[in-house]
């Protein structure tokens, strides 16, 4: 037998076993019959739509990416495509659809619900928009996004993918039902981060309110600043450690919490804040000092800053907890 029909008796024994596993993955459905694919989205025409346009976008299946144009108009473009030999069980790509709405630009592609494999050759799912720097961008679905540059306010969703955000100002909420939230030198009215499997990164933040909660995950937050005329902030983690520095106004209220994990908390010398520190597991301590414990392995103590107008409640069902006054984390 020859070396070339060896390898091709190979190659097609490694077809046969990726299409058994993929009807397993996929309970059982039939997956189209291999196919040869060629899409190629189209051209979208720039969009005059004003300074501060409203942006919507809604592409489950694509990543979508964000920033600033540099002539006022809103530019569009569509990166997806396929290339090669697939196997499938969805409907073909749709193309994009791009429209002007009263108040700005709606984006969207029709579902292709299913599942698609490139055997050989290539799947992309990106769209990439460029909008005046005033617009408000409300993403409702995609597979993970990057914005930033935007100072009209931003909302993302993603079903699966991270989500970065930076260099955005006004309201900012990002939302990964799977994978990592980052958001860096955000400086607005509030600004909300949450995963439901995945870390959150926050830095170079100021806000009046602050909400980042993440089901399984850890946070790790510098250079955060919370003050306004409410102030307020909300750090939680399901099964993660937190680490934060940041300074928080005075007459505030403000949590930090973990059901499994370690908190170290670093505030300024200059810090307003009655801070309540509290463990059922672990050792609250306070400039590296322990605290004697409670009953059993739980552990509580508050210190009071400065005039302790704020109020800094900090948990952990389980680890320890470190408090340091001189910003150091």
């Amino acid at each position: 037998m020859s070396r070339a029909s060896i390898v091709g008796m190979l190659i097609a024994a490694e077809i046969v076993i990726v299409g058994i596993a993929l009807f397993a993955l996929h309970g059982g459905r039939r997956l189209h019959a291999m196919h040869e694919a060629a899409f190629t989205a189209k051209p979208i025409a720039a969009i005059a739509a004003g300074n501060a346009p409203r942006i919507s976008a809604d592409d489950p299946q694509s990543r979508i990416v964000v920033g600033t144009s540099s002539d006022g108009l809103v530019h569009v473009k569509d990166l997806t495509s396929d290339r090669g030999v697939l196997f499938s069980d969805r409907a073909d790509v749709h193309q994009l659809e791009v429209k002007r709405t009263l108040d700005g630009v709606a984006i969207s592609r029709p579902d292709s619900p299913g599942f698609g494999f490139a055997l050989f050759g290539s799947i992309e799912r990106r769209v990439e928009i460029d909008a005046p720097a005033g617009s408000h961008v409300d993403i409702a679905r995609c597979a993970g996004a990057d914005v930033s540059g935007i100072a009209g306010g931003v909302a993302v969703h993603s079903q699966d993918g991270r989500i970065a955000l930076a260099d955005l100002q006004g309201t900012v909420d990002g939302r990964s039902d799977s994978g990592s939230v980052s958001a860096i030198r955000v400086h607005g009215d509030s600004l909300a981060l949450q995963s439901g499997d995945g870390h959150l990164s926050l830095r170079d933040v100021s806000v009046g309110a602050l909400n980042a909660r993440t089901d399984d995950g850890s946070i790790e937050a510098s250079d955060v600043a919370v003050a306004g005329a409410s102030p307020h902030a909300v750090l939680h983690s399901g099964d993660g450690s937190i680490r934060l520095d940041g300074s928080f106004a005075p007459g505030g209220t403000y949590e930090v919490s973990t059901n499994d994990g370690s908190i170290r908390v670093g505030l300024p010398p200059n810090a307003d804040l009655t801070v309540d520190a509290s463990t059922a597991d672990g050792r609250v301590l306070v400039d590296g000092s322990p605290f004697e414990r409670g009953d059993g392995d739980a552990a509580r103590h508050t210190v009071k800053l400065g005039n302790g107008s704020g109020n800094l409640r900090v948990s952990s069902d389980d680890g320890s907890i470190h408090i340091l006054t001189n910003g150091a984390v």
